[in-house]
């Protein structure tokens, strides 16, 4: 399940990226990008996706995806180059949030209605942050708390609520330019929230001017990084349940872009498969008493998967 749910989200982030080699990124089936426009967009993605790979083999020092998205923005604006910027998507200015006023009545009728939509969002939270979790323990080789990031979580997205702010949840994609970056510790994310504020509140004009091409050269190393090119390797060697669910979990969720339903999809097969396995474990061996009595002895599990069996 944890290949098939990286893989389908490398593959998500990486169609994701496509919008930015059109005329307008932000306009629905809008025209790709032709001619000098378009090799300049690919020459860029191709810098940083280069800067960010041969960096750490000079030095780990710096942040590679810094120097790279630093270096293309300052390549950019030097030679005055026509290219899209942060800023042809959307403004990125804005405040500090204050409480909100609730305008809609706390009664049954309200909690029954928001109940569903709070549940799911609440399972792809959880399943997604307990993922990139075990994740991040795979590529740091440590094991990290499941209950407190699941509390911790929970308690900022009711906090922010009170705000106005949206829902969140652990994100692959920051997570791994981390762990990239050589961040280990909690000071990596805690920077990474106070930077975004400042950017947000002071920075906004500098940042509007980084190219797109940049962070998407970025968002494509990110892909490289969260695929698990090993699993391609190993479908023929695991069982074919396995490999059933790698590829089931990763195509639903490229096409669903449903986390949950991807998740607790595979994990359902997993489950069945288990199951069946374990229903061809059992047997039995028997003895013949002296009054001419015989005894079975069963061994392994007798549940509805093995009745066959047992017969």
């Amino acid at each position: 399940v944890m290949f098939g749910f990286v893989n389908g989200l490398a593959i998500v982030i990486f169609e994701a990226q496509f919008p930015m080699f059109t005329e307008s990124p932000t306009t629905p089936d809008s025209s790709w990008l032709t001619g000098n426009d378009l090799f300049l967009m690919l020459g860029l993605v191709i810098l940083t996706m280069a800067i960010i790979y041969l960096l750490p083999k000079l030095t780990t020092q710096i942040p590679s995806s810094l120097v790279a998205i630093l270096t293309v923005s300052l390549l950019v604006i030097g030679f005055d180059l026509d290219t899209l910027i942060v800023q042809n998507m959307a403004s990125i200015g804005g405040e500090l949030p204050s409480l909100v006023s609730f305008s809609i009545p706390i009664n049954w009728e309200t909690l029954t209605f928001i109940a569903p939509f709070s549940f799911i969002l609440a399972a792809v939270g959880l399943i997604e942050s307990l993922m990139t979790l075990t994740l991040i323990d795979e590529l740091t080789e440590t094991r990290g708390n499941s209950t407190r990031e699941c509390l911790g979580q929970g308690t900022a997205n009711v906090i922010t609520g009170f705000f106005g702010g949206m829902g969140g949840c652990a994100m692959i994609g920051q997570s791994i330019i981390n762990i990239r970056s050589g961040g280990r510790g909690r000071l990596s994310g805690i920077s990474a929230g106070i930077f975004l504020l400042v950017f947000i509140l002071f920075a906004s004009s500098l940042i509007e001017r980084i190219p797109l091409a940049a962070l998407t050269g970025v968002m494509f190393m990110v892909v490289l990084g969260t695929f698990e090119w090993s699993s391609i390797r190993i479908l023929r060697k695991i069982p074919k349940t396995d490999a059933f669910v790698i590829v089931l979990v990763s195509a639903i969720t490229v096409i669903t872009h449903n986390l949950a339903l991807a998740v607790i999809s595979g994990v359902i097969i997993s489950a069945l498969g288990f199951a069946w396995e374990s229903a061809k474990q059992i047997h039995r061996d028997s003895e013949v008493n002296k009054d001419g009595t015989k005894v079975y002895f069963l061994h392994g599990p007798l549940f509805f998967g093995s009745v066959t069996d047992f017969n």
